[in-house]
């Protein structure tokens, strides 16, 4: 049974000026965490808003990926806050 980790921010975030970098940090951390499966980053063009979509393979492979991301150095944390995160389980996946 997969999970997703869906954070919501509903306010355009203030970004670091090296923004990039840290992101991209979080990515290969994610992306190097052991039940990592996917994950989608989506901006809505007329206001800014984000999203932050991942999905795992349990929900204590989420947990780790949580702690990790919390205890990531401060010079690559992004330094934005979701308005909120909810989490879902997954009943069905399909692609073409």
């Amino acid at each position: 049974m997969s999970v997703a980790r869906l954070a919501i921010f509903d306010e355009p975030p203030a970004l670091q000026e090296d923004d990039a970098r840290r992101a991209r940090t979080l990515f290969e951390l994610l992306a190097s965490l052991p039940g990592f499966e996917r994950a989608y980053y989506m901006r809505e063009e007329a206001t800014g808003r984000l999203i932050s979509l991942t999905l795992w393979e349990s929900e204590e492979a989420l947990e780790a990926a949580e702690r990790a991301v919390a205890e990531r150095p401060a010079e690559d944390r992004r330094g934005i806050d979701p308005s909120r995160v909810e989490r879902w389980v997954v009943d069905a996946a399909f692609s073409s």
